[in-house]
Formats: C-alpha cells, sequence, structure tokens
C-alpha cells in the first residue's frame, strides 16, 4: 500500500469509527440489554471516543487538502466535528449530532469523490 493510497483511507476509516463508537455502542447496549444483561457506560469516556475519532477524521482530511487544495471537505468535517462535540459536551440533542456525523461523512465523502476526479 503506497503513502498516498493508505492516507486516502484515514478520513474514512477515522469516520467509521467515530459512527461505530457512537452508535454501534448503543446498539450493543440495547441488544444486552434486550436479553437480560446490564452494562454500565462511562459516558465521558464514550463521548470522548466519539470526539476523538471525529476530530482524527478532521485531521486526516487537513493532511490530504495540504496536498490537493481543497478547503470545502476539511471545512464541511470541521462543521461537523463542532457539531458533534457541543451535542456530545454542552447540550446533546439528536438532530444536532446527526447533522454534525452527516456533515462528517459529506466532508469525507467530497473529499473522497474529489481524489477520483
Amino acid at each position: 500500500m503506497t503513502d498516498k493510497t493508505s492516507r486516502r483511507g484515514l478520513a474514512p476509516l477515522a469516520t467509521a469509527l467515530s459512527l461505530a463508537a457512537c452508535y454501534g455502542t448503543l446498539a450493543a447496549v440495547a441488544l444486552l440489554g434486550a436479553l437480560g444483561v446490564g452494562i454500565a457506560l462511562n459516558e465521558a469516556v464514550w463521548a470522548g471516543a466519539i470526539v476523538l475519532f471525529a476530530a482524527l477524521a478532521v485531521a486526516a482530511l487537513a493532511l490530504r487538502w495540504r496536498r490537493h487544495g481543497r478547503v470545502l471537505p476539511v471545512v464541511l468535517a470541521f462543521a461537523g466535528l463542532a457539531l458533534i462535540a457541543f451535542a456530545m459536551y454542552v447540550s446533546y440533542s439528536l438532530p444536532t449530532e446527526l447533522g454534525g456525523f452527516a456533515l462528517l461523512c459529506l466532508g469525507t465523502w467530497a473529499d473522497w469523490r474529489g481524489g477520483r476526479a
């Protein structure tokens, strides 16, 4: 795998990890609860993992921005990160969280799509 190829996959990977940390954990806890198994999560650590992976996605997009000069993916992803962090640490709102993930995914997609052209 070349350096260019590995850098291209970092943002989608970090975005997927952020989504999995959020909704995958939620699904696992719900499934375990349905099976009668209770689990206690440290919500600060959970929120920290979600925001960390989203920040890694933005950082990966910023590294690619330096290479190709397209700023829109970074701006979209950074706005998504800001919304996610706001939802996790300031005032939780599902629409805010979903909007943040939508912008993060849109920024990652715009970078991937622009990199193909």
